[in-house]
């Protein structure tokens, strides 16, 4: 396949660039879908009975026209930084050429627009939910009172810093690291909205917010990405054949994990089959799905037909491409209205504040059988291991095709590690830990200490090395961001000892002996980062000591001795203080929610840091020893490199060193000493 890796030349088609143009339609579109939907749906305003406050039919209507306009930008914004990073042309040197710069100038603009539909949305959300005008919502009083403590409006808030923060980086990105990272920041800005759009009364809270989020990535990888391919075909821009082709296979994922997401979506708001008629929420999914098929129909035909002959069909394939553009603005509006519209599942009514807090019934007494074979579905750790299961598998199998070995240890030690974190995140212990602190201390030392040491010791970098191929010539392709992010600065800031143990160690003090704890339990997104966290500095941790897979530092044996050893002695003085204590820790969310069959807090508190002492030890012996060995290996192979060298020269270098001895012995016996 040729890559285009030479500066673009202009454009020679003599058609007028139609950018806001089809940005224009587009949007009328998105904004029309949206305000039929709030009307099929039953969404749309209507004005309260006499003597309940409201914000006016003005908030009601222009919000989610809002939510739209941000929903919009945010993904146009996803989509230009996209194709500038990863689908178009490349110049050598990680440089972004010309066509990039102006993409990512496109998209500084989307994220402007972005920014202020955002701070708008916020202003707006912050009426609607207090029931009071807009003129009264926007006084300095009520905004720092009220916005930051409203989900729906900390959301809309977040997303406009992120957003803003965009507007203004991508005036100065000139390289693909550049671009790749305001790419990741607008992936993050994307999740903020429908991380707030479900309530825990629905039941199903983890799988709702889960599914919301890859629904939205979903759609702007699939949106986005066609959005900035289409732009380009019609200006007839070089590489864009070799763009589509790439964007192929992402936009392929993305409709299967819009299928999977949907049905996630619509079965934790919905009771039954017949809500899909019965109902006007039913009703925009059911029309929603209709679209889905058709625009997987036309995907398939440009796919096949005439994405191949680009060059020869390119007005075709534009009409196709503009039809698929216009149903996903429909598509997306009518996604707005669904988030505004009544759920016809019944909200659920918890008889305690502690359920109420959990988001379901309080669980029974613990039993050995309700801890390891109980079941509590996770669907990021779930999907997320099984996928990466999956891709390590392949990765292997490749490898063998092709005559090459693999260790099936390092398989074996990878598989266990995905398998320990499913476990730990969707058995029993997931439900026990948010209600028993000696639990969740079993839970954290499982995901921070033990599942790291597995993954770690299946190599998965080294892996992907060998099996991935090089991308060609003048390309980063995976394989190259890999290695780039292995050798980066921000690599070599995680990697440095002090860093790893201030974020395996000090975290700990500052998560458990503060009221952060408390704070991160009390959301699920919370709890959802905390895991993550412990997972992620675990393996940092381990990734450092065992100095298996490249890095960006190597490490002497015995300084990753000594960090291990100082690690331990952290962990004791964070450990032990838990176990001989008097008074209650993370009381402040186990207060809360503590079952009747915890008899003490106190208890519980004391067992917990027993486990975090106890279970500590096991996989910091596990490390010595791998340090131990790694240690004696590296001493046998410096003695092997020095015969080989004595036999090579005839033990110049050790006859060097005892004449150097002689000499300064002679020296000192002349000086009389």
């Amino acid at each position: 396949m040729s890559v285009d890796v030479s500066p673009a030349p202009q454009p020679t088609d003599t058609t007028p660039r139609p950018a806001f143009g089809i940005l224009g339609a587009l949007g009328a579109v998105l904004l029309a879908s949206t305000a039929i939907g709030l009307l099929i749906g039953g969404g749309a305003y209507t004005a309260p009975a006499p003597g309940i406050v409201d914000s006016g039919p003005f908030v009601g209507w222009v919000l989610p026209l809002l939510r739209a306009s941000a929903l919009a930008a945010g993904i146009a914004t996803f989509g230009w930084l996209g194709y500038a990073a990863f689908l178009g042309p490349q110049q050598r040197g990680g440089l972004l050429g010309t066509g990039a710069l102006a993409d990512v100038k496109r998209a500084g603009t989307a994220a402007g627009v972005w920014t202020v539909a955002a701070l708008a949305a916020a202003l707006f959300s912050l009426a609607n939910v207090l029931g009071t005008p807009l003129s009264e919502a926007i006084r300095p009083a009520v905004i720092g009172q009220y916005a930051w403590a409203i989900p729906g409006v900390r959301a809309y808030l977040m997303a406009a810093l992120f957003a803003g923060l965009i507007w203004v980086g991508s005036r100065y990105a000139r390289s693909l690291a550049a671009a790749a990272g305001w790419f990741v920041l607008a992936l993050a800005a994307l999740s903020f909205a429908p991380l707030a759009g479900h309530a825990a009364g629905y039941g199903d809270h983890d799988l709702a917010l889960t599914s919301g989020v890859a629904h939205t990535w979903a759609a702007a990888a699939w949106a986005g990405g066609l959005l900035a391919l289409a732009l380009h075909a019609w200006r007839h821009d070089p590489g864009v054949t070799q763009a589509a082709a790439r964007y192929s296979n992402i936009a392929l994922i993305s409709v299967a994990f819009l299928a999977l997401t949907g049905v996630g979506n619509a079965y934790t708001r919905m009771d039954t089959v017949s809500d899909l008629w019965n109902s006007g929420y039913g009703r925009l999914v059911f029309t929603k799905t209709i679209i889905l098929v058709v625009l997987v129909g036309l995907a398939a035909v440009v796919r096949r037909n005439l994405a191949p002959k680009l060059g020869e069909q390119r007005r075709v394939l534009a009409g196709f491409v503009g039809m698929e553009l216009l149903l996903l603005a429909v598509a997306g509006g009518l996604a707005v209205a669904l988030a505004q519209t009544p759920y016809p599942r019944a909200e659920n009514s918890p008889l305690t504040v502690a359920e109420q807090l959990l988001g379901r019934q309080m669980p029974e007494a613990p039993t050995w059988s309700s801890l390891i074979l109980g079941w509590e579905f996770e669907p990021l750790f779930l999907i997320g291991g099984v996928i990466s299961a999956a891709l390590y598998v392949a990765g292997v199998m490749r490898l063998r095709a092709r005559g090459d070995s693999w260790h099936p240890g390092r398989t074996i030690s990878w598989l266990l590690g995905v398998a320990a974190i499913i476990w730990v995140t969707n058995s029993g212990m997931a439900v026990y830990s948010q209600v028993a602190f000696s639990i969740h201390m079993f839970q954290h030392m499982l995901l921070s200490m033990i599942a790291p040491i597995l993954l770690v010791m299946g190599t998965p970098i080294t892996l992907a090395l060998r099996a991935i191929n090089p991308a060609p010539a003048g390309r980063r392709g995976p394989r190259e961001w890999i290695v780039w992010a292995i050798n980066s600065p921000v690599a070599k800031f995680v990697t440095h000892p002090l860093w790893v143990l201030f974020v395996f160690t000090f975290g700990l003090y500052g998560l458990y002996y503060t009221s952060l704890f408390g704070w991160l339990m009390g959301s699920h997104m919370g709890h959802l980062a905390m895991q993550i966290h412990f997972l992620l500095a675990g393996y940092l941790f381990a990734y450092v000591i065992l100095g298996l897979d490249p890095a960006p530092r190597v490490l002497a044996p015995w300084v990753r001795l000594l960090m291990l050893l100082v690690a331990m002695a952290l962990h004791s003085f964070f450990a032990v203080p838990i176990m001989m204590s008097d008074i209650v820790f993370a009381g402040e969310w186990y207060s809360l929610v503590q079952p009747p069959w915890v008899d003490s807090l106190v208890s519980e508190t004391r067992t917990a840091g027993g486990i975090a002492w106890g279970i500590a030890e096991v996989p910091a012996l596990m490390l010595m020893i791998v340090l131990g060995i790694q240690w004696a290996r590296s001493s046998d192979r410096e003695a092997r490199r020095y015969d080989r060298q004595a036999d090579r020269d005839g033990g110049a270098e050790l006859a060097a060193y005892n004449e150097r001895l002689r000499a300064m012995n002679e020296a000192a016996s002349n000086r009389g000493e």
